[in-house]
């Protein structure tokens, strides 16, 4: 197969997106793949297809695959990083057109330009099968997909704010484990580009990670982390890729874009009649719009500073329009701060109404919109009604005006679209500060200076207005500076196991001093307070259920991206103080206000949170504690949490955040659960009397479902002797197969059912795979005596070649690790570790020597599962089993999610609480090294042993055990020995010191993440 050249792009993006590329997109093809690096900054005006760098950065990646080494200008994985949720939406879905068209050309084996692309990706992990090219949404939650990548060879593509991403790279990714962050941090800092929308607001994380790689030497022969910012309104510097005017103005299609006509207004009113201004003027313009349009319906948008003043306008604007009899006028309220399984489709209401490829027969519209437009959002407003800002937000609100170009098409007689910038004359506001008072000043001198009192907005002239008198610093709103990022900062951050007690804070370094903290997520659940007045009839509000009975309900149903929102830290702990929350933005870079004495309206609230705790708890283990979900106080609250929130405390409506409100919410947790998605859970309904109504059904298929539930809540699941339906048995399932015939084709409006899951709900139904699973068991059911959820769940496969166990990876506790669908051998689970991780540092190009201690380390990874005590564990605790065994074990065949098995086969096995088999085996493999020296990085395979479950960065766990005895290991043929009692090697941390030096931070991260990807992607096959 020929090579791909820079004269093959415009073939992939027509086969892909049906459009050809503008000049510069082309351009900048050719100039990577000649220069061999990429440009600092692509200095290129809204509207011109920045999303195609995602398509650029693929192409590029398959044009240089066969580069090996670090001069190879392709990276195997690409970020798209931005501060703007809907943004994160939309690009998500660009980005998985280009993979399922990649997939469906590899599948039927196609040499069109597709796929040799296609063919090019697969190439750098040639053995990986599966996916050839994930997307994920880099966002909240706990299940947004925790392994995203499941190997370090595989490409991938990102979409993700700056807070996930930038947390994630310095080793303290927000929501993910201990033992999982030094994974996320090889994945993110090494063969990466990074993709930086609107750069001028992310300055503190480009100097971050400027400074980190300075600091840091990648000691692996592999491309490094690649940094290019995309912006607007940035000021070029030397290596940065600027626009050729004079090509695109040859460019007809690029041309009408560049030279859009748009004129600018600024009227400024006192600062009470701010929305009402807003509002006046949004009608005012559809009316005068409605008189001259032909075959067209006019879309407006609105555009506010803070989602207190959005939805003050949007409420305005609908009493205005219902007063007029304006029924056909379709209104719509857009924040970034919803969840994503509440979200309208794009192509419906306001938002549809103001696509750019939005139907000829459509009502008028008016979306009232926050700062979640600005970037990346592809719309095409007919008016622009917007606050005040500063100059970088108003270029990326002009950006939504005109887009395209064709407003004096749809609109005979009018030149160019409106904007007005509407300004309330108070100094230093909320979001802007004093760049939108400049801002406003020099356009009152600019406007003044117009004979007919508008300026030229047009992408070309806020260019020409950049480089001259709006191009002063004091009219951007530039992000906070950072602390200077020093070695002593990236040796703490890299200790991950354990954290150390000094552990500086990321936040300043990805913000700014003054950029704020970490949002909170919040999820909305029903069932954690009880509404019987017998519980505790003195607290009004109900009692919150005891956390084992939501743990058990939350390890069923875990929080889903879909489900949560993000909020600024301070504003959630106003909330959950019940005080009044101070106005945010739609900023992640959100600043904490300043210090007002805060007005109580409501009683305080307390939430669920996962929290560390030192004795036994439901939980993964995360350093040297047990992490379970507790109850916490609003002075308990971290940024970064994902906490959970019981429906009746409110905080939610249907359009997002919204602290005032005291309505209960609606659980969305079933409806974000069916979302499509690569997660291998099981898919989970609740059984309890209201499911009929969360399905929408009404007479006969009610009764059907009562019916059902009824036998799914017995307690004696044997079949009775006059032949009663039971649980599981063909009647059951035919039962099940009738409430999913009787599920209407569509969503019942009203319900929260995004059409995608409803469909996978249908089929769900109708599997024929369905069974019911207990919530508690044994003694967490008789001490739960205020649960109010469910008792009992309805669960099953994910889809027809899923297995219905739940999604694990090595941050699960023991059962993970040993557990599996059937026994499995030491030997055989050596044996495919070993050929798994040759084949990743195969395709990543590693030297021989590296290769073969990785390898090495990958076949005598878990020597120390051999311990006497640890066998009879994997032998379900049976002594006599594991005695007379003609095998040493690896997996033991018990389900991993059983964890009272689990409990037992431990408790009767007499393992010391906490042991840990990793520990043992690094001891027996430098035992072994001691006595029969490698040819290798003799240090750096007893750490890969040593850390290949997230441990021993850069100590193990101290385990005391009260029955010490030998362990005993068959390494290459070789005996080797320790005491069981030996689990801190203290040793380790110098020489985890030295190999940080060695292999860089990130490169020995990288080292670790083959083993582990191998361990755990080989456990999940079976082996």
């Amino acid at each position: 197969m020929s090579a791909l050249t820079p004269a093959d792009f415009p073939a992939f993006l027509r086969a892909v997106h049906r459009t050809d590329p503008f000049p510069w997109q082309q351009a900048l093809v050719g100039r990577v793949l000649a220069d061999g690096v990429w440009p600092d900054l692509i200095d290129i005006p809204t509207g011109l297809g920045k999303t195609i760098m995602l398509d650029i950065g693929l192409f590029v990646a398959a044009a240089t695959a066969g580069i090996p080494g670090a001069a190879r200008a392709g990276r195997r994985r690409c970020f798209f990083v931005v501060d703007r949720r809907i943004v994160v939406d939309e690009a998500h879905e660009h980005a998985v057109t280009v993979a399922t068209a990649l997939q469906k050309a590899e599948n039927v084996g196609r040499d069109d330009i597709v796929g040799r692309v296609a063919a090019a990706l697969r190439s750098y992990a040639p053995r990986a099968g599966g996916e050839l090219l994930p997307v994920t949404r880099m966002r909240g939650g706990a299940t947004w997909s925790a392994s995203w990548l499941d190997r370090p060879d595989r490409p991938g593509i990102v979409l993700g704010t700056v807070d996930q991403v930038g947390s994630r790279l310095l080793f303290r990714g927000y929501g993910v484990s201990d033992r999982r962050k030094p994974i996320d941090a090889a994945l993110v800092g090494t063969d990466a580009l990074l993709l930086v929308d609107e750069a001028h607001l992310s300055t503190a994380l480009l100097d971050t990670v400027a400074a980190a790689q300075a600091r840091d030497k990648l000691g692996v022969p592999l491309p490094g982390l690649s940094v290019v910012r995309l912006s607007a309104t940035g000021t070029p510097g030397a290596n940065a890729f600027t626009l050729d005017v004079d090509a695109h103005r040859a460019d007809e299609e690029a041309s009408r874009r560049l030279t859009a006509g748009k004129h600018l207004t600024l009227i400024t009113v006192p600062a009470k009649d701010c929305g009402k201004t807003l509002a006046e003027a949004a009608v005012e313009r559809l009316e005068h719009l409605r008189s001259r349009a032909v075959d067209v319906s006019p879309a407006i948008l609105v555009v506010c500073n803070t989602v207190d003043r959005a939805r003050d306008v949007h409420d305005n604007l609908v009493r205005r329009l219902s007063r007029a009899k304006n029924t056909d006028v379709v209104c719509d309220l857009l924040i970034g701060r919803s969840r994503e399984v509440d979200r309208r489709p794009p192509t419906d209401g306001a938002l549809g109404a103001l696509n750019v490829k939005r139907p000829t027969a459509r009502p008028p519209a008016i979306l009232v919109a926050t700062q979640t437009v600005e970037v990346g959002v592809n719309i095409d407003a007919d008016a622009l009604i917007t606050e005040s800002a500063s100059w970088d937000a108003l270029v990326q609100r002009l950006g939504r005006l005109n887009r395209l170009g064709v407003f004096d098409r749809r609109y005979p007689g009018e030149s160019a679209a409106a904007a007005i910038v509407v300004h309330d004359g108070q100094a230093d506001g909320p979001v802007y500060g004093s760049a939108r008072d400049a801002t406003v000043a020099a356009l009152n001198l600019l406007i003044g200076a117009e004979p007919h009192g508008r300026l030229d907005v047009s992408p070309l002239a806020c260019r020409a207005l950049r480089d001259g008198p709006l191009g002063e610093p004091t009219v951007r709103r530039d992000d906070e500076p950072a602390p200077v990022l020093l070695r002593p900062a990236l040796d703490a951050w890299v200790q991950t196991a354990p954290v150390p007690q000094i552990d500086p804070p990321v936040a300043p370094y990805l913000h700014g001093f003054g950029g704020g903290t970490a949002p909170v997520q919040i999820v909305w659940r029903a069932g954690l307070v009880s509404s019987n007045p017998l519980d505790d009839p003195f607290d009004d509000d109900g009692t919150e259920l005891d956390p084992t009975g939501a743990a058990a309900m939350l390890a069923h149903l875990p929080p889903r991206t879909a489900e949560t929102v993000d909020v600024p830290w301070y504003a959630a702990r106003q909330w959950m103080l019940g005080q009044n929350t101070d106005t945010v933005s739609d900023v992640d870079t959100e600043p904490e206000p300043g210090k007002a004495r805060p007005t109580q309206v409501r009683d305080r609230i307390r939430v669920l949170a996962q929290r560390p705790v030192r004795k036994a708890a439901r939980g993964y283990r995360d350093g040297d504690a047990e992490w379970r979900w507790t109850w916490i106080d609003p002075e308990d609250l971290r940024p970064a949490d994902v906490v959970i929130a019981p429906v009746e405390r409110g905080g939610l409506d249907r359009y997002g955040w919204a602290p005032q409100s005291q309505t209960t919410v609606r659980d969305a947790s079933e409806a974000a659960a069916f979302l499509p998605s690569r997660s291998r859970r099981p898919l989970t309904l609740r059984l309890d009397n209201d499911l009929a109504d969360r399905l929408g059904l009404t007479g006969q298929a009610r009764d059907t479902v009562r019916e059902f539930v009824a036998v799914c809540s017995r307690d004696d699941d044997t079949v009775s002797a006059d032949g009663e339906m039971t649980v599981g048995d063909p009647a059951w399932q035919r039962l099940a197969a009738d409430i999913g015939d009787a599920l209407a084709p569509q969503p019942p409006a009203g319900l929260g059912w995004p059409e995608n899951a409803w469909d996978r709900l249908r089929a769900w139904w109708t599997s024929g795979k369905l069974s019911v699973v207990d919530l508690l068991d044994g003694a967490d059911a008789v001490a739960d005596t205020t649960a109010t959820v469910a008792a009992r769940l309805l669960t099953g496969p994910a889809g027809a070649a899923v297995r219905a166990q739940p999604e694990r990876d090595d941050e699960d506790t023991a059962a993970s690790s040993v557990g599996s669908t059937g026994t499995v051998t030491l030997d055989r689970h050596h044996a495919a570790v070993r050929r798994r991780s040759g084949d990743i540092a195969e395709a990543l190009h590693l030297p021989d020597e590296l290769r073969q201690v990785i390898e090495d380390a990958a076949g005598w990874h878990d020597w120390g599962k051999a311990e006497e005590r640890f066998q009879i564990m994997l032998h379900g605790g049976d002594h006599h089993e594991a005695a007379i065994a003609t095998a040493i074990l690896a997996k033991s065949g018990l389900d991993p999610a059983n964890k009272q098995a689990w409990h037992k086969a431990a408790r009767d096995s007499g393992l010391p609480r906490g042991a840990r088999h990793e520990a043992w085996s690094a001891a027996l493999v430098a035992a072994h090294l001691a006595e029969h020296p490698h040819p290798g990085d003799a240090d750096l395979l007893i750490h890969l042993v040593a850390a290949h479950h997230g441990y021993a960065r850069p100590l193990a766990r101290l385990v005391i055990d009260p029955q010490p005895r030998t362990v005993l290991a068959l390494i290459d043929g070789h005996k080797a020995t320790t005491a069981s009692d030996r689990t801190v090697d203290l040793d380790q941390p110098t020489r985890f010191t030295h190999l940080n030096q060695r292999y860089g931070r990130w490169g020995l991260a990288l080292l670790e993440t083959i083993v582990r990807c191998a361990d755990m992607t080989v456990s999940e096959e079976g082996s």
